[in-house]
């Protein structure tokens, strides 16, 4: 059987979903590719060591930079915070890494760009954390558009809720700090964004407005900080077909863990829903 290795940086909420990923891609899908899970790396060694063990990789390191030159690493994924994306995924495709990173792929356009002129030059397979275009009813509601069971789409309604940020008394953290991007919009709305895409619905023209449900939390200290990014936002957008729609986004949704929620209305009967939640 053909093994392809696989380096992991960072152990948070992500990280550990991509490790029980791959850990399940051989039960799932079978097949003669199995992944071996090689080196884990974290901030310091004594954390990596921890996670190494508890999610199954042979070997750990506190300098994810200690994966590139190893030969029997093909593929990194990272799920760090948002601001790191752009430097590790750079990195590793330039030293001949395939890269599987979580979205968004940076907190910037041009820090974006970047990434995407590497992933071309490199000739590397490069992926995105983009799990919901995967769902059947996606691709289902793809094929009748497609097929034109609804006729030209005249308007679309997409929400997208968590509630990770909706107490006002946790911490000031690194979701509240310009740093990893815009807030709710970048985050998690390209999610959404990802499902027009998989759906061929084009955006032409947009309007938004970002709000801060909570300016201030706390710091370490007690102190208050200011909160640089905007946990809830409304768009009003544009297709390029001339139809219209709206995009609303919170991350401070008391009771809401992945909610998505789609509509779609065309000129012939029927519409397209889909609630998660």
């Amino acid at each position: 059987m053909e093994k392809i290795g696989v380096g992991l940086i960072g152990t948070g909420y992500m990280g550990k979903c991509h490790a029980l990923a791959w850990n399940a891609v051989s039960g799932v899908f079978g097949g003669e590719l199995k992944p071996e899970l090689v080196t884990l790396a974290e901030v310091n060694e004594e954390l990596a060591a921890a996670r190494a063990k508890d999610f199954g990789f042979a070997k750990s390191t506190g300098n994810w930079r200690d994966m590139l030159a190893d030969p029997d690493i093909h593929i990194i994924s990272i799920t760090t915070p948002n601001e790191f994306h752009p430097e590790m995924a750079i990195a590793a495709l330039e030293a001949g890494k395939h890269v599987y990173c979580e979205k968004p792929m940076a907190p910037s356009f041009e820090d974006a760009q970047k990434m995407l002129e590497a992933s071309r030059k490199s000739g590397k397979k490069t992926f995105l954390g983009y799990n919901y275009i995967q769902n059947p009813m996606m691709r289902r509601i793809r094929d009748l558009l497609n097929a034109g069971e609804i006729g030209d789409v005249l308007q679309i309604r997409l929400e997208m809720d968590e509630d990770f940020m909706a107490n006002p008394d946790d911490e000031w953290g690194i979701k509240s700090g310009a740093a990893s991007g815009f807030g709710a919009l970048d985050d998690f709305g390209v999610h959404t964004m990802s499902l027009l895409m998989a759906l061929d619905l084009r955006i032409a023209k947009v309007m938004c407005h970002m709000t801060k449900p909570y300016a201030t939390r706390k710091d370490a200290s007690g102190n208050d900080k200011t909160v640089e990014t905007y946990d809830a936002a409304t768009v009003l957008f544009e297709l390029e077909n001339g139809g219209n729609g709206t995009l609303q986004l919170n991350r401070s949704a008391w009771g809401r863990k992945g909610r998505i929620a789609v509509q779609i209305f065309g000129s012939k009967a029927p519409s397209f829903m889909i609630r998660n939640a």
